[in-house]
């Protein structure tokens, strides 16, 4: 990266600021210090040399990995908003969003595929698992894909970031196992891809259980298994999962469908579609957003 004096400035003075903020340890004897942790303690507790956090208080150009990110926001105590602004300062170059550029879309037929396999809830995603296109019917079932915040779109930072999902799988743990191994197996050959990279380090920083179950080095193939949904109108629901992958230009996609397996189930999923409006944007997907394209 090429150095920027005003962004390390800015670095310096935000790990200053929050290593003074944190209560101090008093010295030997019960003499009195002066507020918050020393460099040294910061260090020692991150698993850092001291000269080296020096060097980040200071404002010279250091390459923190985003192992060591993490262990200084958990050190400092940092929110999440903090941590994202930590990162954001010390590795730009990570944030993934910046990487994407003007992604493609799915073909018409797909698009038109999707829509036909309601009342199913579906969705396309691309190789990166970034929601591109859903159905009506999905965005019933697990929530408006496309948010505000910096993961608006990521299917693996829903399920690992997002509360209401965490609520909303009942068998929570093992979906999030069982995703982290199909990313795995899935980007096997995109091993230099810098955009996979980045997305990859920036969720390794936001979330321990993805750190965790990505570093076991699980792999597994997409399976067809029966996942309990718990909404939060419908109440406890259970459907078939599948992936279906396409082929031809499409091939960079896979398309997820959930399938109700009781006819209780797809009683009251049917009802519940019925009753709420449609609130999907008229171009699906961020990447269509962002590219300014139209279908």
């Amino acid at each position: 990266m090429t150095y920027d004096g005003p962004r390390h400035d800015e670095l310096a003075r935000f790990l200053r600021e929050r290593r003074d903020r944190l209560p101090r340890i008093d010295g030997a004897n019960g003499r009195r210090r002066a507020p918050g942790l020393r460099r040294e303690e910061v260090a020692a507790q991150a698993g850092i040399s001291t000269t080296w956090y020096t060097w980040l208080e200071q404002g010279r150009e250091v390459n923190a990995s985003p192992q060591v990110l993490r262990s200084l926001a958990r050190v400092l105590r940092l929110s999440r908003s903090e941590q994202a602004y930590l990162f954001q300062l010390a590795r730009p170059d990570l944030d993934w969003r910046n990487r994407l550029g003007a992604q493609g879309l799915p073909s018409a037929p797909l698009l038109s595929l999707l829509d036909g396999l309601a009342p199913h809830p579906a969705y396309v995603v691309n190789r990166y698992w970034q929601v591109v296109a859903c159905n009506h019917p999905a965005a019933v079932l697990l929530g408006d894909f496309e948010t505000d915040d910096e993961w608006s779109g990521s299917l693996l930072a829903r399920l690992f970031l997002d509360l209401e999902w965490r609520q909303r799988f009942v068998d929570w743990p093992e979906v999030l196992r069982s995703a982290a191994a199909q990313f795995r197996l899935a980007t096997v050959a995109m091993t230099r891809d810098p955009v996979l990279a980045a997305l990859v380090s920036s969720l390794e920083a936001a979330s321990e259980a993805f750190a965790t179950c990505w570093n076991s080095r699980d792999i597994a193939e997409p399976p067809i298994w029966r996942k309990s949904i718990r909404h939060p109108v419908a109440g406890a629901m259970s459907f078939d999962f599948a992936t279906l992958q396409p082929g031809g230009r499409d091939s960079d996609f896979s398309v997820s469908v959930y399938t109700p397996v009781d006819a209780s189930t797809a009683r009251r999923f049917a009802a519940l579609v019925a009753a709420t409006p449609d609130s999907r944007k008229a171009v699906p997907g961020v990447f269509a957003r962002d590219a300014g394209a139209e279908v």
